[in-house]
């Protein structure tokens, strides 16, 4: 490596290092310069020069605190000078027992010892530094999991929406009006008897009548049956008794059309609700504002069907979101310490603030809950929207 020298007439060389400690001639003014002999360069003075030129500060060789972090403790030493921590005890000097071995958070997520402080704190470093790689990527698995649930229950509201409308559009479907006299006769009944309002019963499929809980018997003497008639669908009726799978009925006089009273299958015949025999009764009244009045519009009906539907779909699929969502915080959650563990599995609504406390390891399953939540919650507040609607009886697709 050239060697540079100054002689006294101003003139500067760079002098081979083969003259290093030798007297040479000036080559201007012929006075002997003597070559100085250069230092050692330290060996690890190219690996410091090399990191100091990316930017990067070479330690002293020590190992970092792992009680303070801020101080090294040097090669060969076992207690850091900044804040007295013995590397072999596993105690800060002063202490009367071993520090408990912390890792991010307040959480401990590596529970095995490898008999050395520094040891179980580079562990829970790389365990740190897994976990949060699992958390980046792509999309969660529960993200695709939201969406494929509310896509069935959208196309199941759909679907009913499409075959409600379909089907009163065919006449194959038609919704139950109550005709005649007998609207006026329930609504007397209901109001000197409220609990009339839970007897009130629908035929709602052709169905023949037989004086005997039993199928009718055949006359042996012809190829018909003896003695039958055939329930209408659409005929209100009061439950009078039900055994061996067949029903009881009295039609509710004052009807159209309506039939004698008999035996049928139970299958034939639906309850009426509370809220239904409210819209029957409702619908008599000229004056009632049209909100409350019975929906009779085959569009408006098969649409408000449809949303009820996916509604109801919607929560219990959300339900089954939710149980999934708290069973996977619950696995996460048995890591962390006793009292949070305990918190976080048995309180529904705990789980999901401890998921955003510890965002960091469990990536986002506090946006699981939060989507849970949404969808049980959305189910019940869009279904407040969606009136109560009158049954539907089988129709007849020659009219």
């Amino acid at each position: 490596m050239p060697i540079p020298v100054s002689c006294q007439c101003g003139y500067q060389v760079d002098a081979p290092d083969q003259y290093a400690g030798q007297q040479v001639p000036c080559p201007q003014c012929q006075q002997p310069l003597s070559i100085p002999t250069p230092a050692p360069v330290p060996a690890d003075a190219g690996l410091s020069g090399a990191l100091e030129g990316l930017g990067i500060e070479a330690g002293s060789g020590g190992i970092p605190c792992p009680n303070c972090l801020d101080a090294e403790i040097p090669v060969g030493g076992i207690i850091c000078v900044a804040c007295g921590y013995n590397a072999e005890t596993g105690m800060v000097l002063g202490d009367t027992g071993p520090k408990k071995s912390k890792a991010f958070g307040a959480a401990t997520y590596t529970h095995r010892s490898y008999g050395n402080e520094q040891l179980n704190t580079a562990a829970q470093m790389m365990e740190k530094e897994l976990i949060e790689l699992r958390t980046e990527g792509g999309l969660p698995y529960w993200f695709w999991l939201f969406i494929f649930f509310n896509v069935i229950s959208f196309g199941l509201g759909l679907a009913i929406f499409s075959l409600t409308w379909f089907s009163l559009s065919s006449e194959t479907l038609q919704i139950a009006h109550l005709r005649g006299s007998g609207i006026e006769q329930l609504a007397r009944e209901a109001e000197a008897n409220p609990t009339k309002k839970d007897e009130l019963y629908l035929l709602v499929s052709k169905a023949e009548i037989s004086n005997t809980p039993s199928k009718p018997k055949k006359d042996p003497n012809s190829n018909s049956y003896s003695m039958t008639q055939t329930a209408k669908p659409g005929t209100y009726v009061y439950r009078l008794n039900e055994q061996n799978g067949f029903f009881q009925f009295q039609p509710l006089r004052g009807q159209v059309n309506m039939g004698p009273s008999g035996w049928v299958p139970s299958s034939s015949v639906v309850h009426v609700s509370r809220a239904q025999v409210d819209l029957i009764i409702t619908g008599l009244d000229m004056n009632a504002p049209k909100e409350l009045k019975p929906v009779t519009d085959k569009v408006t009906y098969a649409w408000y069907k449809g949303l009820g539907t996916y509604c109801t779909i919607e929560f219990y699929i959300g339900l089954i979101y939710y149980a999934i969502c708290h069973v996977t915080i619950a696995v996460w959650a048995v890591k962390d310490e006793t009292t949070q563990a305990i918190l976080a599995c048995a309180l529904p609504g705990y789980n999901m603030v401890w998921a955003f406390m510890r965002r960091r390891y469990v990536g986002g399953l506090g946006f699981m809950a939060i989507l849970a939540f949404t969808m049980i919650l959305g189910s019940l507040i869009v279904d407040t929207f969606v009136p109560d609607l009158l049954p539907t009886v089988a129709g007849d697709s020659k009219k």
